[in-house]
């Protein structure tokens, strides 16, 4: 993605360590693929840019890390709009998680190039862009319904509600906080609050530390 500017926390260390310990051998042995999902304001984009940090120093492997928001049908801004026009357009249809899988599974058996979009807040507009899946050792993927996807290898929940976040999301001023922002949100919590069921590691309420 472009025009979103990632930051490392160091707050995600602990649970960073204790989920690089529990996957080394798998992530020094074969082609890992760790996909990282939650609410929005969970922090699941800012812990997988950390775990994505941490393994590359800890282990010196190089990683790719794979963002929901390029997988998105429309632009940011065309999405909104649909979701004006209709607050049902809200849910995994707006995401082409089939193409996700797809790239996942190509990543997961190295089959060399991948072809993928990505997308450009500034601009509002899906471009593409080609990886080489040998350049690289291990990707993580952060996306809203990542428990859904079917390639990876390993799947974190972060437990956070909206509800819970939603002094981290005033922080970030990424989105307006208004009542229809609100119901998308609400939304989303209810189709995602038993995506747990899915995940290999549930990352508890309280455990991030924003």
């Amino acid at each position: 993605m472009i025009g979103d500017k990632l930051t490392y926390y160091s707050n995600y260390k602990k649970i960073n360590n204790e989920i690089i310990v529990k996957l080394k051998n798998d992530l020094l042995e074969k082609r890992v693929c760790i996909a990282v999902g939650g609410e929005s304001g969970s922090g699941k984009t800012s812990l997988a840019y950390a775990l994505f940090i941490d393994i590359e120093k800890e282990l010196g492997l190089k990683g790719f890390l794979f963002h929901g928001d390029d997988y998105f049908k429309l632009p940011p801004k065309d999405n909104h709009n649909k979701r004006l026009e209709n607050i049902t357009n809200v849910g995994p249809s707006e995401v082409s998680i089939e193409l996700l899988d797809k790239h996942l599974k190509a990543y997961i058996k190295n089959e060399g190039e991948i072809e993928k979009p990505i997308v450009n807040y500034d601009e509002n507009s899906i471009g593409t862009e080609t990886i080489h899946t040998n350049d690289y050792n291990f990707c993580i993927v952060e996306l809203t319904y990542a428990m859904l996807l079917k390639q990876p290898t390993f799947k974190i929940f972060i437990e956070n509600s909206y509800i819970d976040t939603k002094e981290n999301r005033t922080k970030r001023a990424r989105d307006i906080m208004n009542k229809f922002n609100e119901s998308v949100l609400e939304i989303e919590h209810n189709i995602i609050k038993e995506h747990f069921v899915y995940a290999d590691l549930t990352i508890k309420k309280g455990d991030m530390k924003f």
